[in-house]
């Protein structure tokens, strides 16, 4: 009963917020003054990324840009391309989900990386906010909350209020395409564009970019470089080398290509 009225008293005093079921947090007062007119709007990163995807958007410091693949799509391919191009540019830190020393080692040797790297590489699998750096280029390889998807968004805004001046490009989980079998054989569906966590993933995202069926769709483009050229929805089709790489890349039309 004492105890009750003390939260009671710091909740009338504005002390504390009542989340229900017993559960209060402190109140957050804090709200930083953000002097926007003197923004220099042509403070663009020149980060590099795949398909010259970077020639039709503009990435500005403190952004978040999602790559959501299906199994086997090229999410690592990307993203280990991303870092090829940028790696004499920018401070890099992957944050490793995926794989092994050893099989990372393999899936790099085709990108000519010289020894010693020049990025670092981390082994993390939650919490990522918590070792973002906040200036930064951030690849994350990749964000996977098992079956508690719904939380995805969380991460991502947690990841996004770390950041700075710096960039994070997080790979997440298509879900597979559907399949249905006629009598012509067997058919894929590669109907969802969103990955695990739906609308969630891409509150955040200044650039969302989604890998499925062989095909790289730019979803969300929120600041187009040439305001004249609309890239949201643009597509190229693409194939894979040897090495797990991308080939044959062209831009995509439905059923015509350029």
């Amino acid at each position: 009963t004492h105890l009750r009225m003390i939260l009671y008293r710091l909740e009338t005093k504005d002390k504390i917020v009542s989340l229900g079921r017993g559960t209060y947090r402190k109140v957050d007062i804090e709200a930083r003054t953000i002097d926007w007119q003197i923004a220099d709007t042509n403070k663009i990163v020149p980060i590099e990324l795949p398909f010259g995807i970077h020639e039709y958007c503009k990435i500005f410091p403190k952004s978040i840009i999602i790559l959501a693949g299906e199994k086997q799509e090229g999410k690592t391919a990307f993203l280990y391309e991303t870092i090829q191009l940028n790696m004499s540019k920018f401070i890099i830190d992957l944050f490793n989900s995926e794989t092994g020393p050893e099989q990372m080692k393999e899936r790099f040797a085709p990108l000519n990386i010289p020894i010693p790297a020049p990025f670092n590489v981390y082994e993390r699998y939650d919490n990522f906010a918590d070792v973002v750096h906040p200036e930064h280029l951030t690849i994350i390889d990749y964000l996977d909350l098992n079956s508690e998807v719904y939380l995805v968004g969380a991460e991502i805004d947690a990841i996004f209020r770390k950041l700075t001046t710096g960039v994070a490009v997080i790979g997440l989980q298509k879900p597979p395409p559907s399949v249905t079998y006629t009598k012509s054989g067997k058919k894929e569906y590669h109907s969802r564009d969103l990955a695990y966590g739906g609308g969630f993933t891409a509150k955040r995202a200044v650039l969302y970019i989604s890998l499925g069926g062989h095909k790289l769709k730019l979803l969300i483009v929120k600041t187009p470089k040439d305001p004249k050229v609309n890239p949201n929805n643009m597509q190229w089709s693409y194939n894979f080398n040897g090495t797990g790489y991308f080939t044959d890349i062209q831009r995509f039309y439905g059923d015509e290509f350029e």
